[in-house]
């Protein structure tokens, strides 16, 4: 069993579903998304481009391990696992904070 979670502002593009088991087995990590990309298509231009590749302010993780530590989209998975799709956090000003006002 595959489960995906999905975390932050990308459940906007799930129905608010962080997580979902796929009814298929796929062998590659990019196997299991398109199988995601056909149940929540707004979901994918949000996480890889437009020649598929893994957008650089998006995470994948395949259990605990960050797939660009692997072979990315080709690495493949075990017949038991969980992908969590993690959106990069940034902002802020860059300036310190004042604490003492």
């Amino acid at each position: 069993m595959i489960t995906v979670n999905v975390a932050g502002f990308l459940t906007d593009f799930t129905n608010g579903q962080n997580r979902i088991v796929l009814d298929s087995t796929p062998a590659t990590v990019a196997q299991a998304l398109d199988s995601l990309w056909q149940r929540h298509v707004g979901l994918r231009d949000r996480v890889v481009n437009e020649r598929g590749q893994l957008r650089p302010h998006v995470n994948i993780f395949l259990n605990d391990e960050n797939v660009r530590h692997k072979e990315l989209l080709e690495t493949q998975l075990p017949d038991t696992c969980e992908i969590t799709i993690l959106p990069a956090v940034s902002g802020g000003s860059g300036k310190p904070v004042n604490r003492e006002s």
